[in-house]
């Protein structure tokens, strides 16, 4: 992961969106197309650029809100509207080509690939993860893919418990905790419990998860194998919620596939109908779908791993409530808002959290506010919301310590044992044998990463494309 983090430290159009049923329809999504529109990017090419009056934004705003998130600091900010790129940050022509680290923006990837295996057929959403994990007792395995998506499986949630399983199989793991909530009542911002999909997913299609999301979503999209690296743990499953680096124009790629209601092109690659649940908040959360954060809910329960925390107001203040974005740690975002026919992105190190990043939160609504050409909404002004007392739960070792148990994770007894899984000896292979072939599968992901970016930036500066 060092390495991973070092090479993206280094760097240096569409069709139109379909509405969600709650929000206000923009003029386009009425059937007057906006002045300018471009076209989707084919695969090795970027988003093309247009000046930013062209598509609606008072440049000086849109500037200004660049040059906030230039300060925060960001690696990348790219802000596009009606497919086109309206404006990114001074490190782009560099940082553009290198695959950036994702963490919990992972999540929504995931989403992803599984909405397109449930699109096509191999799975349901209220299938019980024990039709494809015969391992699990009943109870867990019980639990639903929804329930997954949702994060409401109800399963003990513990860092220090989360960081161990990683050094023995997470879904193992997993499949042994205890529930501290009725399955699908409670909201949890999961970890490990979202391996489980990965696995899942394995299982239902017969494949790889990385071979299947290459072959059934990136490819489809334009995205390059060698474009992005996803980290596996130490039993060889993908780490899922938060093991991604992927490109900053790529990640606009799926923003526009959700943007435009999971199609891409003539291509329906995620359902309607999976697109909309995933957009759809619960009664557990209504800021939060299929591992994607809304804006719909006018409170939401935060990215703290551990006991549910309620924050009172929506998910991004001064954003329409149509708004969601793909969320994860230090402030990267992929950022949706269908009535404003706009996605951006932005990539970096900002602060320690998820979701309740101030700079972060801040950028959207500066971004958002850029635009011109359509009714603002009420501006809450300057976000200056207190962070929920737990939002340091994601660097604090202290978080529920009366419910630790790492010791019976790593050593194999007592509470929090995983049957034939220990921290030298796992499933019949020992940690070095494990850590080999980590470390194999991650350089050679990471070097031909490296070799693209190299290629793409040489060509950038002859000037192509």
């Amino acid at each position: 992961m060092a390495a991973a983090i070092l090479l993206s430290a280094c760097g240096g159009a569409d069709a139109p969106p379909s509405a969600h049923p709650t929000v206000l329809l923009s003029a386009m999504q009425l059937g007057s197309a906006p002045a300018t529109q471009c076209a989707l990017p084919a695969a090795g090419q970027l988003f093309s650029a247009r000046n930013a009056a062209q598509l609606g934004f008072d440049q000086a705003r849109l500037d200004a809100a660049i040059q906030f998130g230039e300060r925060v600091p960001s690696v990348s900010i790219r802000v596009y509207r009606h497919g086109c790129l309206a404006g990114k940050s001074a490190l782009d022509p560099a940082s553009v080509f290198v695959p950036q680290p994702l963490f919990s923006g992972s999540k929504s990837v995931l989403s992803l690939a599984v909405g397109r295996a449930v699109t096509l057929g191999y799975l349901k959403l209220d299938d019980p993860i024990g039709m494809y994990l015969p391992e699990a007792d009943a109870a867990h395995g019980a639990i639903t893919v929804r329930q997954v998506l949702n994060q409401t499986t109800g399963l003990q949630l513990v860092l220090a418990d989360e960081a161990a399983a990683l050094a023995a199989d997470p879904v193992q793991y997993t499949l042994a905790l205890p529930s501290w909530y009725v399955p699908g009542t409670e909201f949890m911002y999961a970890q490990n419990t979202l391996t489980m999909l990965s696995r899942v997913l394995e299982r239902a299609t017969g494949q790889d998860f990385q071979s299947f999301t290459q072959q059934e979503l990136m490819s489809r999209v334009g995205i390059a194998r060698d474009h992005w690296v996803w980290l596996r743990d130490r039993s060889g499953t993908t780490f899922a919620w938060g093991g991604l680096l992927l490109r900053p124009d790529d990640e606009a790629r799926l923003g526009h596939l959700m943007l435009n209601d999971g199609k891409w092109g003539t291509n329906q690659l995620v359902s309607h109908a999976y697109m909309n649940q995933a957009t759809t908040g619960t009664a557990a959360n209504p800021g939060h779908g299929f591992l994607l954060w809304l804006n719909a809910g006018d409170t939401f329960k935060a990215a703290s791993i551990g006991r549910p925390v309620p924050v009172a107001h929506p998910v991004l203040p001064g954003t329409p409530r149509d708004t969601y974005a793909s969320l994860g740690a230090m402030g990267q975002m992929t950022v949706v808002v269908p009535s404003r026919d706009l996605v951006f992105v932005r990539n970096g190190p900002g602060g320690a959290d998820t979701v309740e990043g101030k700079d972060v939160n801040e950028l959207a609504r500066l971004v958002i506010a850029a635009v011109n050409d359509m009714p603002q909404i009420t501006d809450p002004g300057p976000y200056d919301y207190t962070a929920p007392a737990s939002a340091g739960d994601v660097v604090s070792l202290d978080n529920n310590i009366a419910d630790w148990r790492l010791v019976g994770t790593l050593l194999g007894v007592g509470a929090g044992a995983t049957p034939g899984c220990t921290l030298l000896l796992c499933n019949g292979r020992n940690l070095v044998v494990d850590a080999g072939s980590l470390g194999v599968d991650a350089v050679a992901q990471l070097l031909a990463a490296v070799a693209a970016t190299a290629a793409d930036l040489a060509l950038s500066l002859l000037g192509w494309p």
